[in-house]
């Protein structure tokens, strides 16, 4: 029996509607935390000034809020006054760059607690502010599958299939779905949004669980309708109304009908990028015939956990709509088939911007990925 807190279209753990089809190989992955590598790439260089330093740390089976508590208890600095620009796998090893005030640092006593720690330290830089969240260009993935074989006899060979399949993100991108780590380990916290939605908690949940309820909301929403928009076909037709977002920007403004020509050619050469809704107090920003598809699939969203109530506290809370690329480009897949043809592993590798999930590009390769580590429960 399935679920009724999964049972929708583009649902966490489902067979997602994607991109390039559905997969036709099987692959395991996070056998082991090296065969899951991440690295930060900032997009700029520190500053070599400021009153800051730029700390560029390599960690191992640990997360970005752990390494940011350790920094703190052994530089004697508030946790808050350490800036970072995402959090990064825990079942992993990740390098990534983190800001700390220059105040309390002491730069010669860091790096032997670093080696105390275990921690690598990679560069130590003097900055001229703090790291804010998602500034950072990329992140940089070289995983190691495992188990690949097909998943049924028909599949046919290896290297043709991943060829088409990098060509087909290359021209149509990957679904930008939020990967099931934003939904909590066991997807507790869709179980916490009907709890709190339909009055089983009563009273009104602390900071840190109505930013993670929030955010699963959000990601529920944006993931239903980019599953409608794939189902339907249209994820790359521009409708009227559909809020369009410049590449490389956060500048969006929304398609007009009269335009929708010009806008759907700027949209395949990848000039615009279709978005679809964050939720926030006043629904969807798209209009006309996007916002006829958005709002009716947003309602019915939080109808599953509690309309009146999540209604009320999108106002109450002064959550402010946005919008996420539905869709992102992927340009460097690379692969090495060798290892695949001898031990069923595969090595990969490929970037994604800030907020992009790796789960969600192995979804469009392999059916299905082994479980990662989930993420905070409320």
């Amino acid at each position: 029996m399935t679920d009724p807190l999964l049972d929708w279209p583009g649902a966490p753990g489902s067979d997602r509607p994607r991109v390039c089809g559905r997969p036709q190989w099987h692959a395991g992955f996070k056998a082991t935390p090296e065969s899951f590598r991440v690295d930060e790439d900032l997009g700029f260089a520190p500053t070599g000034e400021g009153n800051h330093w730029l700390l560029r740390l390599e960690k191992r089976e640990m997360t970005t809020g752990a390494l940011v508590d350790w920094m703190a208890s052994v530089t004697g600095t508030k946790p808050r006054d350490i800036g970072f620009c995402g959090l990064k796998d825990r079942q992993a090893v990740t390098s990534q760059w983190l800001s700390i005030p220059h105040e309390r640092f002491d730069a010669e006593a860091f790096p032997r607690a670093c080696a105390d720690r275990g921690i690598g330290l990679l560069a130590m830089k003097r900055h001229d502010k703090k790291l804010r969240r998602g500034i950072h260009r990329a992140n940089r993935f070289q995983l190691l599958l495992h188990d690949v074989h097909p998943a049924d006899p028909a599949a046919g060979d290896l290297a043709e299939y991943l060829a088409e399949r990098r060509d087909c993100l290359v021209t149509g991108g990957m679904a930008n779905y939020f990967g099931e780590q934003r939904y909590g380990r066991g997807y507790a916290n869709l179980q916490a949004l009907r709890e709190w939605g339909q009055g089983e908690r009563r009273g009104s949940p602390k900071r840190q669980a109505r930013n993670w309820l929030i955010s699963t909301l959000r990601s529920a929403i944006f993931d239903r309708v980019l599953a409608e928009r794939l189902t339907d076909t249209s994820f790359a037709a521009v409708l009227p109304g559909d809020i369009l977002q410049l590449a490389g920007s956060r500048s969006r403004f929304a398609a007009e009908p009269a335009e929708l020509d010009a806008l759907q050619a700027r949209v395949d050469q990848g000039d615009l990028r279709l978005t679809g809704p964050l939720w926030g107090e006043q629904g969807s920003e798209a209009g006309l015939v996007a916002g006829e598809l958005e709002a009716p699939l947003g309602m019915s969203m939080l109808e599953c956990w509690g309309a009146d109530s999540w209604r009320q506290r999108f106002i109450d809370w002064r959550v402010a709509a946005d919008r996420r690329p539905l869709v992102i480009p992927i340009e460097d897949l690379a692969f090495d088939i060798g290892s695949a043809e001898t031990d069923d592993t595969l090595p990969l590798s490929f970037s994604l911007p800030p907020g992009s999930y790796a789960t969600e590009l192995i979804g469009e390769l392999f059916l299905p990925p082994a479980s990662p580590e989930l993420g905070p429960q409320v």
